[in-house]
């Protein structure tokens, strides 16, 4: 097939998708199998209490277009990459300080670059279907076996089916990734979905971070993104997680991260959202190994008509281990949260502690936020809890404020960034931080 694939999420596409790639016949069997879940997996409906907040049914997904193999090039340098990418590129740091960035268009990554000093030490850092020719047994021990399966979703069998680009991360046992790797994501065609798959695999004492940004401009026509990230981390491994997700207010967001970790094995997520017409994403922690640990950190900032609906799950299944999650989030005009988050402690997890929380703070009248904290418990020498709030701005600090000269605006300003700081100061890179920061001043002023 040359050119690009018909509108549908079809066999025939999914099949022309992986003759165009060329894939190895193991490949082609799991696409297979996830096609097979897609289509046994009955769609979402808000009948389902996990979807009862969300409504999916005024989604055409005929009308989207699965692959572009015909848009773009690959570029050679940072140079070469279009401004709003190159602006996102250049300022996560400077370049000695970034171990490598991976920049994927639409269907396709464009670009990759890993520090010598990573590749001498058998760090990789590339583009999954690169890995899987130059890697193949690596990825095929990992991909869709150890921490998620097809048929975990609905949503998770059509990434199966359908993945093309997304970023793979080794790193070997006993190496530390002081500095940052990062993704970025783009959509520029209208009527695209895109389907990135990251995989990420740290060896025993391995540590890293990582940083993904999606970004895109506001079109008229509408777009879907449909990206999974499997983690897994052997024993002893650290890493921390960063996701910025900016993209317009076009585009529908179905996205699964799932973590499995391994004997003392550690993982700090820091997922924040802004973008999106409908977000709806999960963010699971399989806390395997004895004393491992998870904290699960995200903020979001919603205005207009933005729906966001996040679930995260902390699942500890052996002694001896933690899991901690906040998530704020801030919203304006009509904009609606929904927070679903779950602790589940299994019989076996004696002596754990874990803690849910999701604080926020409504801007206008017409915003709304729903909280659903849940504790599953099923062993007895256990500490958990959770907790939910929901309000406003305090005048009394807003009048404080702006009696010593500030404007409504710049007060409003400074109580938001207040109110986010706990979950900011958990990103290691200062450029994230500072994107965050912008972001956050944007909506403000939106």
């Amino acid at each position: 097939m040359t050119g690009q694939n018909g509108h549908g999420f079809t066999k025939d596409n999914m099949l022309q998708l992986s003759e165009v790639k060329g894939e190895p016949e193991w490949v082609r069997e799991r696409r297979q199998q996830a096609w097979e879940a897609w289509e046994n997996i009955p769609m979402p409906t808000m009948k389902d209490e996990e979807w009862r907040r969300t409504d999916i049914s005024k989604i055409d997904f005929n009308r989207f277009r699965p692959f572009n193999n015909s848009n773009g090039h690959q570029f050679e340098s940072v140079d070469q990459l279009p401004d709003a990418t190159r602006s996102l590129v250049t300022a996560s740091d400077e370049e000695a300080a970034r171990g490598g960035f991976l920049v994927q268009g639409d269907s396709r990554v464009r670009l990759t670059e890993l520090s010598e000093e990573l590749r001498e030490q058998g760090v990789i850092f590339m583009g999954l279907e690169q890995a899987v020719e130059e890697h193949p047994d690596l990825v095929k021990e990992y991909l869709f076996t150890k921490v998620m399966q097809p048929n975990y979703s609905k949503f998770a069998a059509l990434n199966g089916a359908f993945w093309s680009g997304g970023a793979f991360l080794y790193v070997p046992r006993g190496v530390e990734v002081e500095v940052p790797v990062q993704a970025f994501f783009s959509v520029t065609e209208p009527e695209l979905a895109i389907f990135q798959h990251n995989l990420i695999v740290l060896e025993e004492n391995a540590s890293a971070q990582f940083v993904e940004a999606f970004q895109s401009e506001n079109q008229e026509y509408e777009t879907l993104n449909n990206g999974i990230t499997e983690i897994f981390l052997n024993d002893n491994s650290r890493l921390n997680f960063t996701s910025v997700q900016n993209w317009g207010k076009n585009v529908y967001d179905l996205s699964n991260k799932r973590a499995h970790l391994g004997r003392d094995a550690k993982i700090t997520w820091i997922v924040s959202t802004f973008g999106g017409k409908l977000t709806k994403n999960h963010i699971d922690s399989v806390c395997e190994g004895e004393g491992s640990e998870a904290k699960a950190m995200g903020l979001y900032f919603l205005d207009g008509a933005q729906h966001l609906d996040v679930g995260v799950l902390l699942k500890l299944n052996n002694p001896h281990t933690f899991a901690d999650s906040l998530y704020k989030g801030a919203l304006k005009n009509k904009s609606r949260s929904i927070f679903q988050g779950l602790i589940k402690i299994e019989k076996e997890a004696q002596y754990v502690n874990a803690f849910l929380e999701n604080k926020n703070l409504l801007l206008t009248k017409g915003a709304r936020a729903d909280s659903i904290p849940v504790l599953e418990i099923r062993a007895d020498e256990v500490k958990a809890s959770h907790g939910a709030t929901v309000g406003r701005i305090d005048e009394n600090q807003m009048y404080y404020l702006m009696s010593r000269g500030l404007s409504r605006e710049q007060a409003q300003r400074i109580i938001v960034a207040g109110f986010f700081e706990d979950v900011i100061r958990h990103i290691g890179a200062q450029s994230t931080k500072d994107m965050i920061l912008q972001l956050i001043e944007q909506k403000i002023r939106s």
